[in-house]
């Protein structure tokens, strides 16, 4: 009896466990991780913040960053330039276009419990308006010429003085809380407080900040989705490399921006996930079309089709740039993708500069023409570790169809001040950073917005067609975007036509992010600050959740 009492124990531990093996695979089998609350993410910055106030941190690309996750503008801007709403619910042009009516969110609260109203935009506007504002002048120059009025306290009215059809992408801006800053000057702002301190509507507060480090809590008043993670926290580095060096010490978990020269290292690290997002910039030559040299576009286009962009991109900036394709980003709505193109091909190139008569007449490799050789200065900046191995590509490029090119290097603002802005050089290779999200081109290639003519004006080139002008004239005051659009497109043809620069490439951003952290999305990026967009949905923790309760869980909010 004793030997049947122990085999019938064995025959029940056996079911016990099949069953416990069962239940252990049959869970496994109908259960899924998903994202789960908490968990702290560490990101390396390279820089130090100064002052977390959307109204001033142009300057620093720190307190954009730290500005992006604290405050929100009237409107946001997509990965394609598309203005959408963001504290407004809607709003409404009049047919003149000189008219926005804005009605805002009813759900907002600023993060010390104070409710979001429409005295907040009044306060803003009229702060950059003041005539102490310390800040941008071309931000200024535009709100001062705008009217603003609070018709109740969830609508404001803002009245034009013209129709601009960019006017939207200004109402980006972020949005300052009346409550605490109405009795602050705007000259005061810069310094107070509460640019230390700041009090947002955006996803994230501030609940620390030093010279070294940044610590940020997902704000519980927040009215988009709440974000997965439970704290954020920066360390301030004093340039890239140190982040890279931080990364590999484990004293971060990101490394908010992985640069060309970095690359090689970065991807020997098996735990780090590299993302990368075209930035919105452009790196160019300006040819100066009031030189001899450069006034037969013939010559600027065999300049362009002689230049190997596509290699400079994989060998000098190890694959860090799209190649450039026109003076509108390609990710905008307004692109048109069907312009001319200028593949590297130096035949052509030669064949051109034959055409416009530039020959090699005494077989010493450069050409000439009616005695004077094919000679000019490429000048760019010693700032860039890259710039002048870029500049030297080109050189060597133009060599190869009889031009004969000096590189000449210049720290930025010398180049800036002693060179672009008097337009005294030939040719200059330099970066053009931070564009809008609205595509209009106005300040760089309007003619009358070469330096000497607009304060702010940017057409180094000196470049004039009339018909260019009409257009970006008419686009600027044309509201409908399918309408703006046809205009671009015509602008990019005449663009394309006449080459008054070379675009050579759009720079990439790349992100590096350990592999613990999910949920990370990049989108073409107007500032590095973008790379937030979706931070609501990223995630370090997760929990385990019966697969029918996962399926029917509803979509996530979508990204503001």
């Amino acid at each position: 009896m004793v030997h049947i009492r122990w085999q019938a124990l064995i025959a029940v531990l056996g079911i016990i466990f099949v069953g416990a093996l069962l239940a252990y695979f049959a869970f496994g089998l109908s259960t899924v991780a998903q994202a789960d609350y908490g968990g702290t993410y560490i990101e390396g910055i390279a820089g130090a913040p100064n002052i977390v106030n959307p109204l001033f941190n142009q300057f620093n690309p720190v307190d954009r960053d730290l500005s992006a996750l604290i405050f929100n503008g009237l409107a946001r801007a997509d990965e394609r330039g598309v203005i959408k709403p963001d504290l407004a619910s809607r709003w409404d042009i009049s047919p003149d276009g000189l008219v926005y009516t804005f009605t805002l969110r009813s759900d907002v609260t600023w993060s010390d419990g104070a409710p979001f109203s429409a005295a907040d935009v009044v306060y803003t506007v009229q702060t950059i308006q003041s005539s102490d504002y310390p800040g941008l002048t071309d931000i200024a120059s535009l709100w001062r010429t705008v009217a603003i009025t609070e018709v109740n306290p969830t609508t404001v009215r803002l009245q034009l003085s013209e129709p601009f059809a960019p006017f939207l992408d200004y109402a980006t801006i972020g949005i300052l809380p009346s409550h605490l800053l109405q009795d602050i000057s705007a000259a005061d702002l810069p310094t107070a407080q509460f640019s230390r301190q700041p009090i947002g509507t955006g996803p994230f507060v501030l609940d620390e900040l030093t010279a070294d480090h940044a610590i940020l809590s997902p704000n519980p008043r927040y009215y988009g989705s709440r974000p997965y993670l439970g704290s954020l926290q920066f360390i301030f580095y004093p340039d890239h490399e140190s982040l890279l060096a931080a990364y590999e010490r484990g004293e971060i978990e990101g490394i908010s921006q992985v640069t060309p020269e970095l690359l090689e290292r970065a991807r020997a690290l098996s735990a780090l996930e590299l993302q990368s997002a075209q930035l919105a910039g452009m790196s160019l030559v300006f040819f100066n079309t009031t030189q001899p040299l450069f006034q037969d576009r013939m010559v600027r286009q065999a300049l362009l089709y002689g230049m190997d962009r596509q290699k400079l991109i994989d060998d000098i900036l190890q694959g860090q740039g799209i190649l450039g394709s026109g003076p509108i980003l390609p990710n905008s709505w307004a692109y048109d993708k069907s312009i001319k193109k200028y593949p590297y091909d130096p035949q052509r190139a030669a064949d051109l500069l034959t055409q416009a008569g530039w020959q090699d007449t005494n077989d010493d490799g450069v050409r000439d023409k009616n005695g004077e050789p094919f000679a000019f200065s490429l000048v760019t900046n010693t700032d860039d570790p890259l710039r002048a191995r870029i500049a030297q590509q080109l050189a060597d490029d133009w060599k190869k169809i009889g031009v004969a090119v000096d590189v000449q290097l210049m720290p930025a603002p010398a180049l800036v001040q002693e060179a672009l802005r008097p337009r005294k050089f030939d040719a200059v290779l330099f970066g053009v950073t931070q564009l809008p999200a609205d595509p209009d081109p106005y300040a760089l290639w309007h003619s009358t917005q070469t330096p000497d003519k607009s304060e702010a004006g940017q057409n180094y080139s000196g470049w004039e067609n009339p018909e260019a002008d009409d257009l970006l004239q008419e686009a600027r005051r044309t509201v409908d975007s399918a309408q703006r659009a046809e205009l671009y497109r015509q602008f990019q043809t005449l663009f394309m036509q006449d080459v008054p620069a070379a675009i050579l490439y759009y720079p990439v951003y790349t992100y590096g992010i350990d592999q613990r952290l999910h949920g990370v999305q990049l989108a073409p990026l107007l500032d590095a600050g973008d790379r937030f967009r979706n931070i609501s949905e990223w995630y370090i923790n997760t929990r385990r959740v019966i697969l029918s309760e996962s399926q029917a869980r509803p979509a996530p909010t979508p990204e503001r």
